[in-house]
């Protein structure tokens, strides 16, 4: 005898699934969140550089890999880990090399908008969902805005 069961279902712009199915997920993309970090599988990016350009692709492969986690707890109607998936990422994509810009040091360009590109995401998150207003701003967000300041972009 055959049985079946319903492991997944959307509803307007919401996925929900089987919570094994979920963990399963939740777990791979954390597991392609690692590799990004080490530098490992296709999320690293092509070949390996040297110094700076290596450090700038970890951070963006790593951050990618965890918005695309935020992106899954979004569609699966979590917006508290979403926001912390988006604030991981914010992190991550500050995490590669320093360049030397004169008076100061920066990170990559690229790695830059990035980085407000993910906190608009945060803030968007913040707006969404009310219980999320507790968190505020992360103060470490906000001091790294500060520090690299819109007209360096």
């Amino acid at each position: 005898m055959r049985t079946w069961r319903l492991v997944a279902r959307v509803r307007e712009d919401r996925l929900f699934l089987a919570p094994d199915l979920h963990r399963e997920l939740v777990a791979e993309l954390r597991r392609s969140a690692v590799r990004a970090f080490a530098g490992e599988g296709p999320e690293s990016g092509l070949g390996k550089c040297r110094g700076g350009a290596e450090a700038d692709r970890r951070a963006f492969a790593w951050s990618v890999a965890l918005e695309r986690l935020g992106e899954f707890y979004l569609r699966s109607d979590s917006t508290s880990a979403a926001f912390r998936a988006f604030r991981d990422a914010a992190r991550a994509a500050l995490s590669g090399a320093e360049y030397d810009h004169g008076e100061e040091s920066l990170p990559a360009r690229f790695l830059r908008i990035r980085f407000y590109d993910l906190l608009e995401r945060l803030r968007a998150c913040l707006a969404a969902d009310p219980r999320l207003r507790k968190f505020g701003d992360d103060p470490l967000l906000a001091a790294e805005a500060r520090r690299l300041g819109g007209e360096y972009l």
